[in-house]
């Protein structure tokens, strides 16, 4: 299960003066998330600036692409619900005065003269308390934000297992500020700062240790943050070192487990485990033993279970780290790439073909050429995968390509946009031409949910 995060920085305005400092104060969080928090970060607004992904610092986002992110986030269609959920807003906040009092987050095409005050805080709190994700982060860094905190409806967090995180700049009345002192507002540069795992001898950031030290870096200021923490505790970010495996010892688990001396819980709770983690991930031998025995006669696997039942844990932690210990005969000089198919799959496709060895410029040519194959040549996908094992390939070693894509039920989700159908049915197609070639040394693993209908296990299917 995924770690979410949507990062909203609006410069840009039609009707309201713009903003100097609120893209960078979104760059710089969607940074700190990527690379400290193992978040999978959307932008708005997005675009391309020295060949990687940024907050646009003039582009505009409308009421109803902020609203339609917003509930893609926090009501997802479908079983890809996020483990945890994260909201970062840093723009223009608006009150208004009609009876009642009311927050809004303002976005570029607001125009108060014609009714349009952009999001309304009533709104975000209603979808908040419907929201099916366990663990929700909101951080607003606008005017007039604590509006949010202002209602007497059942907690969100009330329920059992759920969890959730709200800071706020101000209060309903009260304007947020940029620092003198920085290059970020007020409330920004804390959390920045706070986020920062460093900081700490454990090396972990929950959300109470970031109100904590937001509290504390605050104290003095005029502009006063609201928290609101409720359900259990949120990890935030980590050091790298917290996610360094330790060598394995020889013998049983229990003997391994008796010489172990780590310096945090390995126990991940809803996170998946991933390679990092297979020194201390147990408990699916005989599935692990099961798959390998699959990818070893056939060239395609799906690993079906109920979300949540350990999909990602088994193929990251397991499967791929045997194989590339070489578990199976020469499988540690195989290529394996690993993608879940997103928003974007034709594009996170053409990604597996790419190389994290060359410059940034490099790289983004590389992608544009794997994704203009893969959309209009039926042979493109043939194509990367020979290169890639031709570049591979030694004299020692016949290697194999093999695609392991998870979350592949993001592919079978009901869409009623026509461009998002046919670039799924592009990317199937795409890997049904590379099972079928018999001239490719290919396979494909899946990982697939079934939507809860199969029971909590997992199982495993193989075909030809």
């Amino acid at each position: 299960m995924s770690r979410d995060a949507l990062i909203v920085g609006i410069n840009s305005y039609q009707n309201l003066p713009d903003l100097g400092a609120a893209a960078t104060d979104a760059e710089a969080m969607a940074q700190v998330l990527q690379t400290q928090g193992e978040f999978r970060v959307q932008r708005l607004p997005e675009v391309v600036e020295g060949q990687h992904l940024s907050i646009g610092q003039r582009t505009a986002v409308t009421t109803r692409a902020l609203e339609a992110a917003l509930i893609q986030l926090l009501k997802p269609q479908g079983n890809s619900v996020p483990s945890l959920a994260l909201v970062y807003f840093s723009g223009h906040g608006l009150q208004r005065e009609a009876g009642i009092r009311e927050g809004y987050l303002a976005t570029s095409d607001t125009n108060i003269v014609l009714g349009n005050f952009g999001i309304s805080l009533s709104w975000l709190r209603r979808l908040l308390e419907e929201s099916p994700v366990r663990q929700v982060v909101v951080l607003l860094d606008c005017c007039h934000s604590g509006a949010l905190f202002n209602f007497k409806e059942a907690n969100p967090a009330a329920s059992e297992g759920y969890s959730r995180l709200f800071i706020a700049a101000s209060r309903e009345y009260e304007a947020a500020y940029e620092s003198l002192s920085g290059h970020h507002s007020i409330l920004t540069q804390a959390l920045l700062s706070g986020l920062d795992p460093a900081r700490i001898e454990s090396g972990q950031i929950s959300s109470h240790s970031l109100i904590d030290w937001v509290s504390h870096q605050l104290r003095s200021e005029i502009q006063q943050p609201l928290f609101e923490c409720s359900g259990g505790e949120i990890i935030l970010t980590r050091t790298a070192e917290f996610e360094q495996p330790v060598a394995k010892a020889k013998g049983s688990n229990l003997t391994h487990l008796k010489q172990l001396s780590y310096r945090f819980c390995p126990y991940r709770g809803l996170e998946p485990f991933t390679e990092k983690h297979a020194d201390y991930f147990f408990g699916r031998d005989d599935l692990v033993q099961a798959l390998i025995e699959k990818v070893q006669r056939s060239n395609f696997c799906a690993v079906v279970g109920a979300s949540g039942s350990g999909k990602t844990s088994l193929l990251r932690a397991g499967l791929i780290h045997q194989l590339r210990q070489g578990r199976v005969p020469n499988s540690d000089t195989w290529e394996i790439r690993l993608l879940t198919p997103g928003k974007q799959p034709l594009r996170n496709l053409a990604a597996a073909f790419t190389s994290t060895s060359v410059n940034r410029i490099e790289l983004a040519a590389q992608l544009s050429r794997a994704e203009s194959l893969l959309r209009h040549s039926d042979t493109g996908i043939s194509q990367l995968i020979t290169k890639a094992l031709t570049q591979h390939k030694t004299a020692e070693s016949c290697p194999q390509f093999w695609l392991v894509i998870d979350q592949f039920e993001q592919l079978l989700t009901s869409t009623k946009q026509s461009e998002a159908l046919q670039e799924r049915q592009r990317f199937i197609h795409c890997l049904l031409t590379a099972l079928c070639d018999p001239n490719l040394s290919f396979g494909l693993i899946i990982g697939n949910c079934s939507g809860g209908h199969e029971g909590s296990g997992l199982r495993t299917v193989s075909g030809s």
